[in-house]
């Protein structure tokens, strides 16, 4: 008899809960840009992300915001014709990672049939569940494929290193480039086949072996998400009162 695997804790919260997170998320990363602040909100997201399961990933993205503080470091030794636009890019990549990090989390812990019967039982119509539950399914498959294009690289003698990147960046971004765009046709074409196979056009009431719910599991780490951005802008607002006054 096959075993049934036991649930973590961000799979067990409510696709609505996880999509109010995400929104919470942008809007306070689109308030919340400093240095202090922005890594207290990067620092919130990878607690929770450990909280909820997802520890491994949070590792990953916290070395990646890590790499990040370093280049913004550097920037503060260069000539100021170099530092601005390397500066900008550092600045834009780590005002976005809190909230790549809690989407990742979203698309890697999201089933296709709860994200579906979350959409249609919060109303919305076809023409915006369709799409949208074929690019959340669409992101880690492309993944996947990026994945098998470096792997076929590297054994093609491309792998991405700086010296080819140097060396023969044409050929490199040839060879990255038009594969991966040429697997995302493909992808986006079965990957709406697929939609269309599962009855995702059906006309008429859509139902779900898991019935969207809300219960604890949700309410406690909304709540301590919330409270802590809502923490996060009062402290941004005062910083700004503060500069006026």
């Amino acid at each position: 008899m096959r075993r049934r695997t036991r649930k973590t804790l961000a799979e067990r919260i409510d696709v609505r809960t996880k999509m109010a997170m995400l929104v919470v998320l942008i809007a306070t990363g689109a308030i919340v840009k400093d240095y202090v602040l922005g890594s207290v909100l990067f620092a919130v997201v990878v607690l929770l992300s450990f909280a909820i399961g997802r520890g491994r990933m949070a590792a990953s993205f916290s070395f990646a915001y890590l790499f990040l503080m370093g280049i913004f470091w550097v920037t503060t030794m260069l000539p100021p014709n170099a530092a601005g636009a390397l500066g900008s890019f550092a600045l834009a990549c780590r005002t976005c990672m809190p909230i790549c990090l809690f989407a990742a989390v979203f698309a890697t812990t999201t089933k296709i049939g709860d994200l579906t019967a979350a959409l249609y039982g919060m109303r919305l119509p076809k023409a915006v569940v369709v799409p949208l539950v074929i690019a959340v399914r669409f992101f880690p498959t492309l993944k996947e494929e990026s994945s098998a294009v470096a792997d076929a690289m590297r054994v093609r003698g491309l792998a991405l290193s700086p010296k080819n990147l140097v060396s023969k960046p044409a050929l490199m971004f040839e060879s990255a480039v038009v594969p991966v765009m040429l697997r995302c046709a493909k992808i986006a074409d079965e990957l709406a086949a697929a939609a269309v196979a599962r009855g995702i056009d059906r006309p008429g009431r859509k139902t779900s072996y898991n019935a969207p719910r809300f219960g604890w599991v949700d309410f406690l780490p909304l709540s301590i998400l919330a409270a802590c951005c809502l923490l996060l802008v009062v402290a941004k607002a005062n910083q700004g009162i503060g500069g006026l006054l």
